[in-house]
């Protein structure tokens, strides 16, 4: 096996050399190092760790075509994915989700947390399978239709957390009652203290600013006993009023929650109730960040019933955010790109970092994370 040579490579602020050397980093840091005959020689260009997609649907990716979406609003997307979970077969979840796994690869992503639909035990049991197989694949028992909206749905979602799952979802905006909502974030808080896992939470997602589950969710945090608590989407924010919002973020940062956000979905799906001018509907990253939140940003949907455009590439999700948040400022765009391969990993622990000793690695024909934004290209992928 050759080895590879990158020679004046960006690492985050710095210019360094770095020697891949049969699946591992040998040597990185400044200077010239000394090539070898055979050696691969790269010159220049961006390195950087591997991405990590902390909020994907593999149940429901690739099949956004069986069911058109044609409001375009995240009830039809439900609607229309609770038909097509009835027919599910374990070898199709399988199937799309292994080629929805190689598209990730493909740019970089080799971590992932995929909510699965409690609703299916068919579905629960194939992603399971899938991840003894799969490193860095991480399962959310995700009650899509609610734990308490209707008799048997409390039992499927217990029956995936206790199954195994790597942590417990719910979504408690989706519940009949603003009560329900707060009851069903408490349940799967007391079911993640009883198994010691973390919590994973569709949150919150929608326009309504009455909607006002995330400060249960950190209250329920800063009561301790959750490794990791996570919050996905949180678009409700958007449309609270600022003195509220300020709250709420400040809660956020102190609680320790990581919000997710997911632009690609979010700026489709959110605003389709409202004339003009229509609200972007994206949570509040700036605000967040200023507060000194964790921010992470999703992909989510992979050409599902909810959004037929996904491409699993996680720097299309960024590209959104900075035009759709207004991020656009040179430290503002290198920080959502820098987030892909920081907050993004926090679900698994520790961010990776590039060095001796390091078995995965990113390498980019760009220049910096402006250029990485602005083209979205492929990375060579290197993993031992």
């Amino acid at each position: 096996m050759a080895r590879t040579l990158f020679r004046h490579a960006r690492l985050l602020d710095e210019t360094v050399d770095l020697l891949w050397d049969h699946g591992v980093v040998a040597v990185a840091g400044p200077g010239t190092l000394t090539a070898r005959a055979g050696d691969v020689l790269v010159d220049g260009g961006l390195l950087t760790p591997p991405f990590a997609e902390p909020h994907v649907h593999l149940d429901a990716a690739l099949l956004g075509a069986r069911a058109p979406n044609v409001s375009g609003t995240l009830r039809e997307g439900i609607s229309n994915w609770s038909r097509l979970r009835e027919d599910l077969t374990a070898d199709d979840v399988a199937a799309r989700a292994t080629a929805t796994l190689a598209m990730y690869r493909s740019w970089g992503v080799l971590r992932w947390r995929t909510h699965v639909d409690t609703g299916s035990n068919v579905a629960v049991d194939a992603l399971l399978s899938l991840r003894a197989t799969t490193p860095g694949l991480q399962v959310v028992a995700f009650p899509q239709e609610g734990i308490l909206r209707a008799p048997g749905r409390r039992d499927g979602w217990e029956r995936a957390v206790r199954g195994g799952c790597d942590a417990v979802g719910a979504i408690p905006h989706f519940e009949r009652t603003t009560e329900e909502g707060w009851e069903s974030v408490r349940l799967a808080f007391r079911l993640a203290r009883e198994l010691g896992l973390g919590v994973d939470l569709h949150c919150d997602e929608t326009d309504d600013p009455g909607s006002r589950n995330l400060e249960v969710v950190c209250a329920e945090t800063l009561a301790g006993g959750v490794p990791h608590v996570v919050a996905g989407h949180c678009t409700a924010m958007h449309s609270y009023p600022d003195p509220y919002a300020a709250r709420v973020c400040e809660l956020v940062a102190t609680s320790g929650v990581q919000v997710v956000c997911n632009p690609l979905d979010n700026v489709v799906l959110q605003g389709r109730y409202d004339g003009y001018p229509k609200r972007r509907g994206l949570t509040r990253v700036d605000e967040l960040w200023a507060a000194g939140a964790i921010v992470g940003v999703g992909h989510d949907s992979v050409m599902d019933p909810w959004y037929r455009l996904g491409t699993a590439n996680l720097l299309d999700a960024a590209y959104m955010l900075v035009h759709v948040g207004h991020l656009t400022s040179e430290a503002e765009m290198k920080r959502v790109v820098r987030c892909l391969h920081t907050e993004n990993h926090l679900p698994w622990g520790r961010p990776p970092t590039v060095g001796v000793g390091v078995t995965e690695l990113l390498h980019w024909a760009v220049a910096d994370e402006v250029e990485l934004l602005r083209l979205r290209p492929r990375p060579a992928v290197f993993v031992a």
